[in-house]
């Protein structure tokens, strides 16, 4: 659903994003993902409210700031989605009150017919006139003929409707997944994570059975940008979602957390469990080789620091986040290219 949202090719996207980067260097613009999201937005062309609205900002000469730049985002881009799935919400009442009334005018033209044949029935057990026998069948074959073709005009009428029912259900499906969805990975943004957290601790206080997290943030990944590009950072935050993706299984969560912080939910998973993950996750990334795409030019290693904390029982899930902070943060502090969980903290 999200090829409905973003139907561009390689070459097309691969405009936009010199068209969106030259916009956020004339504005001096930090380069984040949602400056990006906007910028690139603006150059697609195709959010007209949008365009409008940084049209008469650049008119009247307004400095776009990056708080300004967030306010378009919320206005324009990801409230847009929730707008768009309540229209499409809309549209389902609609086709479903129509599918109610085909029914109800057919069902009313079925019973007008049958009391029509019930006469009929009657007309012949009154009759003993052979030809008026032979008016009354030959009337009797053609209220049939348009009882069966009142079957087949309402059938086709419910085989378009069922047919518009599951377009709209597929293109609202897309639409709630674009809007819990990060642009730049794939993985859920914070709006997904929200949801994805909140299903996960229902499961777990349901069936009494643990849930951690895991925070992990790249090391050093500001003198990736400033040293190969943004380009280059972006690919390498695209390949480390990849990993993660690779890494968790069954009901586990991988989510982008905001910048170059990742994390993971991991359900039914206690905290020794979650740390395994962890360290096999920042291995496998130390032992990826990386080099830019274009020039094939060495970009030496990246790692990764990370924090685990298991949920505890009637415990905030704000706390459980912040605990698993507290953890990456000292793996930062410790060194960085570390897994650390919140009992190393107390132990320290």
């Amino acid at each position: 659903m999200l090829d409905n949202l973003y139907p561009e090719s390689v070459e097309a996207s691969g405009k936009f994003l010199r068209l969106a980067l030259q916009r956020i260097s004339k504005h001096a613009l930090p380069y984040n993902p949602i400056t990006y999201a906007v910028w690139y937005e603006y150059a697609t062309g195709r959010n007209e409210p949008l365009i409008q609205h940084i049209q008469t900002l650049e008119k009247d000469k307004v400095e776009v700031s990056f708080e300004m730049i967030l306010t378009l985002f919320r206005t324009f881009i990801a409230d847009n989605q929730v707008l768009l799935t309540e229209k499409k919400a809309r549209e389902f009442q609609t086709i479903l009150g129509q599918m109610t009334e085909q029914l109800d005018n057919s069902g009313s033209k079925l019973d007008d017919r049958g009391n029509t044949l019930k006469n009929y029935a009657r007309q012949l057990n009154q009759t003993t006139s052979l030809e008026a026998v032979s008016i009354i069948a030959k009337d009797i074959v053609s209220e049939t003929e348009a009882v069966v073709a009142s079957g087949q005009t309402l059938r086709k009428q419910m085989d378009e409707t069922t047919s518009e029912i599951d377009t709209l259900k597929k293109e609202l499906e897309g639409i709630k997944q674009a809007a819990k969805t990060d642009m730049l990975t794939g993985l859920l943004n914070r709006r997904g994570l929200d949801e994805a957290l909140s299903n996960t601790l229902k499961n777990s206080l349901d069936n009494s059975i643990p849930f951690s997290v895991i925070l992990a943030d790249l090391d050093h990944f500001k003198k990736i940008n400033d040293t190969h590009g943004h380009l280059v950072g972006d690919n390498v935050l695209k390949l480390l979602s990849r990993l993660l993706t690779k890494h968790i299984k069954g009901k586990d969560i991988a989510a982008r957390f905001g910048g170059e912080e990742f994390i993971l939910v991991l359900p039914d998973t206690p905290l020794k469990g979650a740390y395994v993950l962890a360290e096999q996750i920042r291995m496998s990334l130390r032992a990826m080789k990386w080099a830019t795409k274009d020039s094939g030019k060495p970009i030496g290693t990246i790692t990764i620091s990370l924090g685990v904390a298991q949920y505890k029982p009637d415990e905030p899930v704000k706390s459980l986040i912040q605990r698993a902070d507290d953890a990456l943060y000292f793996a930062k502090k410790s060194g960085r290219n570390k897994t650390m969980t919140d009992l190393d903290i107390q132990a320290a």
